[in-house]
């Protein structure tokens, strides 16, 4: 059964801490066409609103399945987004993703990359000088939050990866 999902959301963090950022180059270690990827730790109280946000999305996306199939029950994938322990706190944890390249059906062949922005700002146009961007960075992330449904995984929400802006360089 084919159903209607519900639009995606654009959210972006507050300031919050990288881990494992790969926005330079993208990670080709379990995709051939590469995934840039970068996972947002924050402190609890300030991602209040995100995690207010994203719970919304995934109980409307749940509640617009039921509708659309009341007899037929409904798997939770496992969710990019939520409370778990960061260097021995508390913390609020998005994984987002972003697919480096494809193949459209008519085979044409696409490539995508985020857009890096600096401080200020200002789009950074030398993506070679962040090379040596680790963990720790700060900064923040733009994402859409995208519903989605698959039989054999369940209902979830993915997060992809738009834009992020490098407060400090790590």
């Amino acid at each position: 059964m084919n159903f209607n999902i519900i639009d995606k959301v654009r959210i972006t963090t507050p300031t919050c801490s990288f881990r494992f950022p790969k926005l330079v180059e993208p990670e080709t270690k379990f995709d051939v066409a590469g995934q840039y990827k970068v996972m947002g730790v924050m402190d609890p109280q300030v991602a209040e609103g995100i995690a207010t946000q994203l719970d919304t999305l995934l109980n409307e996306h749940k509640a617009s399945l039921k509708q659309q199939a009341p007899t037929q029950s409904f798997k939770l994938a496992d969710l990019p987004f939520g409370f778990e322990e960061a260097n021995g706190k508390p913390s609020f944890v998005v994984k987002t993703k972003m697919k480096a390249s494809g193949m459209e059906r008519d085979g044409r062949v696409w490539s995508a990359a985020p857009a890096l922005f600096d401080a200020k700002g200002q789009p950074i146009r030398d993506r070679e000088s962040l090379k040596s961007m680790w963990s720790g960075t700060t900064g923040r992330i733009s994402f859409d939050a995208c519903p989605f449904y698959n039989a054999a995984i369940g209902a979830g929400i993915t997060l992809r990866l738009r834009a992020v802006q490098i407060i400090d360089l790590v």
